[in-house]
């Protein structure tokens, strides 16, 4: 902790400084004493807490001086003020410049800031490609996950444009897997593990903790929603499925809308209801596990949900619990309900069609094959609503045409008619790239609508050497990369064994301010 007085001080700015970020200094009738706080909350070490007394109401501005700087303006009048601080480098004396501004003039205090390195199991970030003023604005935050003996160390990150991690959180004290970490519009940071729903500040601070109950288990997506409110991918304990005549428990096959301000539970949905449990196609990893839902997004047009499912495709539900159609392979779709006794589920699959409107054959159909122009996605996760109505989603292209010939992961844009029923393929990816863009689970697509790009993560790129991830950004219109970084892993808790919690993930990632 450092406390540091000043009386009526204009500080000499050095002439370097000066020239780069055009210093100005009145002179000053007002004191202040600044402590400053680093990693007030123990959790995010890149952070810190200053505490100014002064002899005037001011307000404050801070900048974390470097090659990418952190600036934020602190709107907020009085002699008592806290300060966050976010955005400080790693393992170095960071000058943070402090500016205090009221009546009676402006002082400028530089201060120094000491952190301490970064934990051994962070990635090494290489940035291979920077094109900055064809990119949308920001850093880059990452919802990564360490290797930890079968489960998972979560810590989000924020990297800078020189691969420079400049924030990260390490929620290592909970024991298991805390995800996906987003930013609300709101400012908070919200993530959630299989019970509760965490809620920080950028400092670290633990705003509120919310169990949704004993009887429901979260799973791999939350999603605000315009009135504040969460979706939210859950399981439910004790439903059972009837797969192949034998009666079993099934997991993560319900959607909540959960009152996040009151913390209630306000409506679930039952995606067995509509689907085709028996569906086993794609299901690698256990029986009960048919679906494997992933994401959620949206469409607040008509009030409906887009359902990412690995192991069945893409799924849109009605507000009011409707199904309205499938985008996936036609192969092997019967009757839905958990114990088969519900609809007809082939009318709501989607007929693939070309840019004229003709439909594809029977083979592409069932997804037996891929056309040039056309495939559905394959284990998909991150589906996004464009403006203009389309649908992009990330493709993870496991299992491609149910066999391991064909491996390339991509970003794909589909255009659905639901008045006709069909999807057409409009924009891709990352096909070209095979193997080295090949992600079999996780991954993420973002549009920007200011640059018109698209941001795409292949999270899990495992070849014999170099597990790593990689973040591109693509010029929609040329197929362009304006920014690409690999992330590469160290896998270092790994027990040197398959499956969940023993290989580093980068879960998804965006483009993401670093300010308080």
């Amino acid at each position: 902790m450092i406390i540091r007085k000043l009386n009526h001080l204009c500080f000499q700015i050095p002439l370097t400084f000066l020239l780069t970020f055009n210093f100005s200094c009145d002179k000053a009738d007002f004191d202040h004493t600044s402590e400053i706080n680093l990693n007030p909350y123990n959790i995010a070490p890149l952070t810190a807490l200053v505490k100014v007394e002064a002899s005037v109401p001011c307000t404050a501005s801070i900048e974390v001086l470097g090659i990418s700087p952190v600036k934020q303006d602190f709107s907020k009048n009085a002699k008592n003020l806290e300060i966050p601080i976010v955005g400080l480098y790693p393992d170095t004396e960071n000058k943070v410049v402090l500016t205090l501004t009221s009546e009676k003039g402006k002082v400028i205090d530089t201060l120094i800031i000491k952190t301490g390195p970064l934990p051994n199991s962070l990635p090494n970030i290489v940035v291979n490609t920077l094109n900055r003023n064809d990119m949308k604005e920001g850093f880059h935050g990452c919802d990564t996950h360490f290797a930890n003996h079968g489960k998972f160390h979560s810590m989000p990150i924020i990297f800078d444009d020189q691969g420079i991690i400049r924030w990260y959180l390490d929620l290592g004290f909970n024991g298991k897997m805390v995800s996906p970490f987003q930013r609300l519009k709101d400012g908070t940071l919200l993530m959630v593990d299989r019970d509760d729903v965490f809620e920080f500040d950028m400092l670290g601070k633990l705003l509120k903790k919310t169990n949704i109950g004993s009887n429901y288990g979260m799973h791999h997506d939350v999603l605000e929603l315009p009135n504040g409110d969460l979706l939210i991918c859950i399981g439910k304990r004790n439903q059972k499925i009837n797969l192949g005549g034998e009666i079993i428990n099934s997991d993560s096959d319900f959607m909540m809308h959960y009152d996040r301000k009151n913390g209630k539970i306000v409506k679930e949905w039952d995606l067995a209801k509509h689907l085709d449990v028996n569906r086993n196609d794609m299901n690698f990893f256990k029986g009960g596990d048919w679906l494997h839902m992933n994401a959620l997004e949206f469409d607040e047009r008509d009030s409906t949900i887009i359902v990412s499912a690995r192991n069945q495709g893409l799924i849109k539900v009605t507000w009011d619990d409707k199904l309205k159609w499938i985008m996936a392979p036609k192969q092997n779709w019967g009757r839905s309900g958990r114990f088969g006794n519900g609809y007809d589920t082939r009318p709501y699959l989607l007929t693939a069609v070309n840019k004229k409107g003709n439909a594809y054959n029977d083979a592409i159909q069932n997804g037996i094959q891929s056309a040039e122009d056309f495939d559905f996605p394959w284990a998909p996760h991150a589906p996004e609503l464009l403006p203009n109505g389309n649908i992009i989603a990330f493709d993870n292209g496991a299992y491609r045409n149910f066999n391991n010939d064909n491996n390339y992961s991509r970003g794909a844009e589909y255009k659905v008619d639901e008045e006709n029923m069909t999807v057409t393929q409009i924009w891709e990816y990352g096909k070209n790239l095979k193997e080295a863009f090949f992600s079999t689970i996780i991954s993420d697509v973002d549009f920007h609508p200011g640059t018109n790009n698209i941001l795409i993560t292949s999270g899990f790129l495992y070849p014999a050497t170099n597990h790593s991830a990689k973040i591109v950004e693509v010029d929609y219109e040329t197929g362009k990369e304006t920014f690409e970084a690999t992330l590469f892993f160290k896998n270092l808790g790994s027990d040197g064994k398959p499956g969940w919690g023993q290989k580093d993930i980068l879960y998804r990632s965006e483009r993401m301010d670093l300010k308080y």
